[in-house]
């Protein structure tokens, strides 16, 4: 036996090598994991520092236009930079110079000073080597010096319709895991109790956000009618939407796990989408605060950014890529913060020279914006779980099935010559008794090392 042992360690030891089998393989990005990064002390200067610039690119936005002109290369080099630190975490001396550590005890302010500064220096020296290559552009004879704020204005749409697209990424993703989303065990009935709760909940949501608004629904007849007229909105929304997508509905729902999945997915993104309509409402309808509207984008952008980074970051961990890491994703985050900070600031800008427009006009078209995405989108996150239902995921079924292979092979090695091929003498016949009973615990080790598999890919 202990021949034998040895024997599958070894296969063990080869099957690592061969198949990049790990025992300590880094899991899967988990959101916990993400917000922990976030509000690390060695990482909170990089939070501050994109503070601090984009309320001064901002202010220096809404200037003239050449102000705005430096103001678009400041967040787009900035946005560059952070990206470029990200992917260059993965050497041991940026990883080092960009986080704060080792502050003393005795001058605790006065050594985080020191230190954030030495550790900004890295994404700042990029962004400035950026920066200068884009100043020598719109010194040329073309028409950059329009194109870079327009271009920048722009990514506001695309920001808006990410918001939808990252939020449906992480969310769904985790709806989806469990067993119980998967069961494909047939059910009877209608697909009318999911669009129900589905409908229930918007009303309500829209109901409690009318309510706080108009403190109880007390006030002046007109603004209690612009918010009854608002939740009436919501829930016809709803309504039309059940109706359109009624088909991939019922074909969802017609087993367990799917009706779960519709049940969950329609009721939390359906609440995210009343909360964008309101957000637009507000700010078409009212005069909303400067404070409470700043808060809430603000809000808004840590949470799309938070759900993008999550989304990029667990993938490419789980396929054991090296972009987006754990040890990484904050500086991807702030990459993409500027770049977010920076189409506010344009397209703010831009709508003021246009129209008049001002910043809760642009923040409603960016809320509505990310509304009709989500409601887009909606019918094909349950095709795609239909889909994972029809052909559940496998995880490590194939490196299990793959070692088992190996430990098989080695059992058979150890079996040649075999007591069977080999001629028995009457006095050595105990011996072959034991080696039979000895291969016979082996294969019971294998039964219950399928049980196990069995277990976990269930």
């Amino acid at each position: 036996m202990a021949g034998i042992d040895e024997d599958v360690d070894s296969v063990h030891a080869v099957d690592e090598d061969e198949l990049g089998i790990s025992p300590l393989e880094e899991p899967k990005f988990g959101l916990g994991q993400l917000l922990a990064t976030l509000v690390d002390l060695k990482t909170l200067p990089h939070i501050l520092l994109l503070l601090i610039l984009s309320t001064i690119l901002y202010a220096l936005a809404q200037g003239p236009d050449t102000a705005k002109v430096y103001s678009a290369i400041g967040f787009i080099s900035l946005s560059f930079g952070y990206a470029l630190t990200a992917t260059s975490t993965r050497w041991d001396f940026a990883h080092r110079m960009v986080r704060v550590e080792g502050l003393a005890s005795d001058s605790w302010f006065k050594s985080l000073l020191l230190r954030s500064l030495r550790a900004w220096s890295l994404p700042l020296l990029l962004s400035t080597i950026i920066c200068l290559g884009l100043l020598q552009l719109i010194k040329g004879d073309g028409n950059w010096d329009s194109w870079i704020p327009l271009s920048l204005a722009s990514l506001f749409l695309l920001w808006s319709i990410g918001q939808g697209l990252s939020f449906k990424s992480g969310t769904a993703s985790w709806l989806a895991n469990g067993t119980k989303v998967l069961d494909d065990t047939p059910r009877e009935g209608s697909a009318m109790g999911v669009s129900t709760w589905q409908i229930l909940a918007v009303a309500t949501v829209a109901v409690l956000i009318g309510y706080g608004y108009t403190s109880g629904f007390e006030g002046e007849t007109s603004e209690k009618l612009k918010w009854i007229g608002f939740i009436i909105l919501a829930i016809a929304i709803q309504v039309g939407m059940v109706y359109w997508i009624q088909d991939t509905l019922i074909d969802v729902s017609s087993t367990k796990g799917g009706a779960r999945f519709a049940t969950r997915w329609g009721m939390i993104s359906q609440i995210f989408v009343t909360w964008h309509i309101a957000s637009a409402w507000r700010r078409l309808i009212d005069e909303p605060s400067a404070i409470t509207m700043i808060i809430e984008e603000f809000i808004l952008m840590i949470l799309t950014v938070l759900l993008a980074i999550w989304s990029l970051a667990s993938r490419d961990v789980s396929r054991g890529g090296k972009l987006f890491t754990s040890e990484n994703a904050l500086f991807w985050g702030l990459a993409f913060g500027f770049g977010y900070a920076g189409s506010i600031a344009m397209i703010t800008n831009l709508s003021n020279s246009i129209g008049g427009g001002n910043l809760a006009t642009t923040m409603a078209i960016g809320h509505l914006v990310t509304a009709i995405t989500l409601i887009m989108i909606h019918p094909k996150v349950l095709r795609n779980h239909k889909n994972r239902i029809l052909n559940p995921p496998q995880t490590m079924g194939p490196e299990i099935t793959t070692v088992e292979q190996k430990v098989s092979d080695v059992e058979q090695v150890d079996e040649t010559p075999s007591p069977e091929d080999m001629p028995v003498e009457p006095e050595k016949a105990p011996e072959v008794d034991e080696n039979e009973n000895q291969e016979q615990v082996i294969d019971l080790d294998d039964l219950e090392l399928s049980d196990d598999i069995v277990e976990l890919m269930d």
